[in-house]
């Protein structure tokens, strides 16, 4: 009698733990499939759909209009604002200490944004021996929107005003951008600021700031 009632028992507790592994195995499938459009199957290893599933890059932003923002960099045209343009950068007139005129062009030329999140602009307005290429990090903030931050170390030496020989180093410049590309992602435009400091990294030697404009370099 004793030995019919733990085979009772064993077998109920076989059949809780098989119903327990299906219920399990249930909800897996759902759950994945609310992330990645994944639907279970039995197929052979080579054709599981983990192989032919296609990932889309996002970023997580919090906050009250946060959430996952698609960064693609496979979409046409270098996908977003990732390749070479070519840049204006115009004042807005409130450059202090020393002014600079509403609508001057404070710099123009050529500028990358890699899609390791790093960037670099080669400047058209400065002389090369004054430190011409500066390099920054980016991220994005939103579908079409990017910002960065840029280091340049800026020199005095005989083609600067006043002029300085020897060249002395001047200190580094500390610039901040925030874009909105176009539709097409073959143009984008925000504003800009430049911090010019001593090189004591602290002593401001000039603000500037105003709007920038730039059109994509392809090989088109």
């Amino acid at each position: 009698m004793q030995a019919s009632t733990n085979q009772r028992s064993t077998r109920i507790q076989r059949a809780l733990a098989l119903s327990v592994a299906a219920v399990t195995f249930g909800l897996a499938g759902p759950a994945v499939a609310a992330c990645g459009s994944f639907e279970p199957s039995f197929a052979p290893p080579k054709q599981t759909p983990f192989l032919s599933a296609g990932l889309m890059k996002a970023l997580w932003r919090p906050g009250s209009s946060g959430g996952f923002i698609r960064v693609d960099d496979r979409a046409p045209h270098g996908a977003g604002i990732v390749g070479t343009w070519r840049f204006t950068w115009t004042s807005d007139g409130t450059a202090y200490p020393n002014p600079i005129p509403l609508g001057a062009v404070v710099d123009f030329g050529t500028q990358q944004w890699h899609s390791d999140g790093t960037e670099l602009i080669i400047s058209g307005a400065r002389p090369p021996g004054s430190g011409d290429v500066c390099m920054g990090s980016w991220e994005q903030f939103g579908p079409s929107s990017y910002r960065f931050k840029h280091i340049a170390l800026a020199w005095a030496n005989s083609d600067s005003v006043p002029p300085a020989t020897p060249a002395v180093y001047v200190g580094p410049a500390i610039m901040h951008a925030t874009v909105t590309l176009n539709q097409a992602r073959n143009a984008f435009e925000g504003h800009f600021t430049i911090d010019q400091y001593a090189k004591d990294e602290v002593t401001l030697l000039e603000h500037i700031q105003g709007s920038v404009t730039a059109t994509r370099f392809s090989v088109e």
